[in-house]
């Protein structure tokens, strides 16, 4: 979501270093997994110094570090009719995602974890106590609902992507703005939206060293100290 310029604040995109692919583009256009890869790979490769990833979704990180094969992207029309089939499954993007590919044809993929690394990576995985992680999420929850409501004010005279408009964050105070649902209920539903989603995260990380090449080094941090010092020691051995 820190791709998209207009919702600095619910995306987060604040940060002490300034970093790529930070507010490039416009809610209202579309930015998939292989646009993200082949984004992130240009800037890696054109780059004469190690690139240091900051990367919070898994499958972006996957797609961008490993040797996978990604689907084509679908014509519009097959888009919006997978979209209508899907409305009532458990998870209907997911679910979409699967009925355009079959409704286009598209050859079936292999593994998303199969893929070699295409580069000579090391992991630093910040993977937080949970309470610690938790009160972290509190503290972005309340921050996001103080001073994100005129940027969702901003998105009702606008026609962000599907995945925006669910985006953690971005769909409660959407509905704050239109008045649905009160400053103190967005606060409490993108909480628990986080939470849901940085417990998914964590399986996805955790899957992910699991299935890296055994020579690939990995440390496991729980605090931004330590991923500070492992980042000086490799810096260092280089």
């Amino acid at each position: 979501m820190q791709v998209y310029r207009e919702i600095p604040v619910i995306s987060n995109q604040h940060r002490r270093h300034p970093a790529y692919l930070t507010g490039i583009i416009s809610v209202e256009d579309s930015w998939t997994v292989a646009d993200h890869s082949r984004a992130a790979r240009e800037i890696i490769e054109r780059s004469e110094a190690p690139a240091v990833l900051d990367a919070g979704t898994g499958m972006y990180l996957n797609a961008t570090i490993l040797e996978i094969p990604l689907a084509p992207a679908v014509p519009q029309e097959i888009r919006a009719r997978a979209q209508r089939l899907a409305r009532s499954a458990e998870n209907p993007r997911r679910r979409a995602r699967e009925l355009e590919l079959q409704l286009a044809g598209t050859p079936a993929r292999g593994s998303i974890w199969e893929g070699r690394p295409r580069y000579d990576v090391q992991i630093i995985y910040l993977r937080p106590e949970r309470s610690r992680l938790d009160a972290r999420i509190a503290a972005r929850s309340r921050h996001i609902t103080r001073h994100g409501l005129q940027e969702a004010q901003r998105l009702l005279q606008m026609n962000p992507n599907p995945s925006v408009r669910d985006a953690v964050g971005v769909r409660e105070m959407m509905q704050a703005a239109r008045r649905r649902i009160s400053p103190q209920e967005a606060e409490e539903k993108i909480n628990i939206r986080t939470r849901q989603l940085a417990r998914r995260q964590l399986r996805w990380f955790d899957k992910l060293i699991r299935t890296l090449p055994e020579n690939t080094p990995v440390t496991v941090a729980e605090t931004p100290q330590e991923i500070m010092h492992s980042m000086h020691d490799i810096i260092c051995a280089r």
